[in-house]
């Protein structure tokens, strides 16, 4: 047995509605083609945005036990004070974390690099570190154990200046020092949740720095064998008992606040993609307006005719509910193939959606075809209230 015949045969007004619509073929399309932006637009940038919130969240897959120890910034008779961690507060950061690793960092605020003939190549941020191989790995040649004469850098620094272990630099930072350096490693990608931001750093030895001073600290808990939540609990008792002296903020804590703002950032983008079916409502109620005037005198002969009232609005409205049917059946596949697409260009991975992101096309979906419902009530309203013998007129 044939469904369309079937459903045809269990609801004549849609196959009325059907035909009335191919009575006007591009008004119909047009209308068709604005439900489809819009569940396009909401689809779309609801799964590219899950696809992209994934994305960045799988870079602090690999810092769940970290956490950062910056010196809380204090103001005494309007000068700053308390603005660097000295040995003493690493050594006694060290006590209170137990096993996890300890990492001091220098950060100075003015750098620049340059090529070895001395032209100026980029500016970037320069850290001081004293072991860069505790805390990462080497995507190109090897981490150095003799950290005097060798620097390593990220990979979003080496990728857009084409360098390579072997290369040599020369740094300069205000005040510290201004030499060259070969490249020992380039890092392996860190994602932009690094504490340190290493793919847009220069790293270089400790020892480097005339200034005793460290601006932070970053801790690594071995999660298998310990706890972050215990080791900067301990950092917090050492050094704020009395008064605010240091800030401790674990990783972790930075990827719940991402979460958080990212699906806000997401449900305005949405909201935004939802003014396209705003849109469409208005173009199907204008569709539905000039078809209900164009066939004032048929439904003037159906109303003389007995035909009811509500079956009037019920055929008036069955057709723009088809437009809005129509436009969610192609909009969705079309949403979901540009999600392909993002998921491809981000993940690796065309199928990688997540429930959330499949909800957001089912929610296109559904507001495309809602939207275009409420939009025919209205001219289906006012066709149905029309006396019979105004229509025929």
């Amino acid at each position: 047995m044939n469904p369309l015949r079937w459903l045809v045969g269990r609801f004549p007004t849609l196959a009325l509605a059907r035909r009335n619509l191919s009575r006007a073929t591009l008004r119909s399309a047009l209308a068709i083609t604005a439900v489809v932006i819009g569940v396009v637009a909401i689809g779309a940038i609801g799964t590219g945005g899950e696809a992209f919130k994934q994305d960045q969240l799988e870079a602090y897959e690999g810092f769940g036990g970290t956490a950062t120890v910056e010196p809380d910034v204090q103001f005494e008779d309007g000068n700053l004070t308390n603005t660097e961690l000295s040995d003493g507060d690493i050594d006694r950061i060290r006590q209170a974390a137990g096993s996890a690793t300890v990492l001091p960092v220098h950060e100075p605020a003015g750098s620049f690099v340059q090529t070895q003939s001395g032209t100026l190549l980029f500016r970037a941020r320069v850290k001081g570190l004293e072991n860069p191989g505790e805390f990462y790995e080497a995507r190109n040649g090897t981490m150095p154990d003799n950290w005097r004469r060798t620097i390593v850098i990220g990979a979003r620094i080496a990728d857009q200046n084409d360098l390579e272990p072997g290369d040599r630099l020369r740094v300069n930072v205000t005040d510290e020092f201004d030499r060259s350096f070969e490249i020992a490693a380039v890092l392996k990608p860190q994602g932009f949740s690094a504490p340190l931001g290493a793919d847009r750093t220069v790293f270089v030895p400790a020892s480097e720095f005339e200034s005793g001073g460290y601006e932070q600290a970053i801790v690594r808990v071995d999660t298998t064998t310990g706890s972050v939540d215990a080791a900067t609990q301990a950092i917090e008792r050492e050094f704020n008992a009395r008064e605010q002296l240091v800030r401790v903020e674990q990783v972790q804590e930075q990827r719940e606040q991402f979460t958080e703002f990212f699906g806000t950032v997401n449900q305005f983008l949405i909201g935004v993609g939802a003014i396209s079916l705003l849109v469409a409502a208005v173009t199907i109620a204008n569709t539905m307006l000039m078809a209900a005037i164009e066939r004032e005198s048929e439904i003037g002969v159906l109303r003389a005719y007995g035909y009811p009232k509500r079956a009037v609005v019920s055929l008036l409205v069955a057709e723009s509910t088809i437009l809005g049917v129509v436009g969610a059946a192609i909009g969705a596949p079309l949403a979901l193939g540009i999600g392909m697409a993002i998921n491809q260009l981000l993940l690796g991975d065309p199928f990688a959606f997540t429930a959330a992101g499949l909800r957001y096309v089912g929610i296109g979906v559904g507001f495309g075809v809602v939207t275009a419902l409420v939009a025919g009530l209205y001219p289906a309203w006012k066709a149905a209230n029309k006396r019979p013998v105004e229509a025929l007129d």
